[in-house]
């Protein structure tokens, strides 16, 4: 049963309900209820729960019975704290993702504090990143683990992480500009920065946390296949997996810089 648990790929864990050591701590989905309302919002902070999951991680070996424990390898266990690392902090950045879109997106929609097209610069494609990282380890871990970069999903997760973050540079400029100039938008801002879901943080800091992510994950799983058996076909996996991360990044770096300097040239040419 031990060695049938640490050879499982690590990436059907969530789906996995036999196990006895549960790699993904998050369950079947790392999902992170959206609340409707600042009233909700706020009334779901103050009970905790999965809104502390960045602050205080689940130790995966409280769930482990001592035998099991007792039975892995220093090795192993260290593959299971990368792992639980790479679950804890994707559940953290999805909560964060979902603080973008109820505290500010919807808000901003609802309220009608920014012209539509405003709102959609700023944005720009938030639901379709939320998604993307509802479920991280079907819609991004497992093709790659493919490394068929001329497939659709490669091509789909390529476009719409840098579509959102090649954005960023003028989403926060356009951010700037409109609170220097309008009141109404600029007290908003103080109203939902001081939220307690923000923790501290402004929008101009919440904003690039999806650019922070991206170079998290080659590091992640470098880390778990390090920890993987040498000549096992999931280390493979997980190699191919690393490089193809690697790409995405390289890819959303080289959009990012593009949108920089295009932000340069307008400003120039003013």
């Amino acid at each position: 049963m031990i060695k049938r648990i640490i050879e499982l790929n690590f990436y059907l864990a969530p789906f996995i309900q036999t196990s006895s050591l549960p790699l993904s701590p998050a369950g079947s989905r790392m999902e992170v209820q959206c609340p409707v309302s600042s009233a909700d919002i706020q009334s779901e902070d103050d009970q905790g729960g999965e809104m502390e999951c960045e602050e205080n991680p689940l130790n995966w070996q409280s769930l482990v019975s001592r035998g099991v424990l007792a039975s892995l390898t220093p090795q192993e266990i260290k593959r299971q704290e990368v792992i639980n690392e790479l679950f804890y902090t994707e559940r953290a950045h999805l909560r964060m993702l979902k603080v973008l879109d109820c505290v500010f997106q919807q808000r901003l929609n609802r309220d009608s504090i920014l012209p539509p097209e405003d709102i959609k610069h700023i944005f720009i494609n938030l639901e379709e990143i939320i998604q993307l990282h509802g479920n991280v380890i079907t819609s991004l871990i497992i093709p790659c683990t493919l490394q068929r970069e001329e497939c659709p999903v490669f091509e789909k997760i390529k476009r719409a992480v840098g579509t959102f973050c090649s954005n960023q540079p003028s989403a926060l400029e356009l951010i700037k500009s409109r609170q220097k100039k309008d009141q109404r938008f600029t007290l908003f801002m103080q109203e939902a920065e001081s939220n307690r879901l923000c923790r501290r943080l402004q929008l101009k800091d919440i904003i690039p946390v999806e650019m922070q992510r991206v170079t998290k994950y080659p590091l992640l799983l470098d880390n778990i296949a390090k920890y993987t058996g040498i000549n096992s076909t999931e280390r493979e996996k997980v190699k191919k997996a690393a490089e193809c991360c690697k790409k995405i990044l390289n890819h959303v770096n080289q959009a990012v810089k593009e949108a920089e300097n295009k932000q340069v040239h307008t400003v120039e040419s003013l």
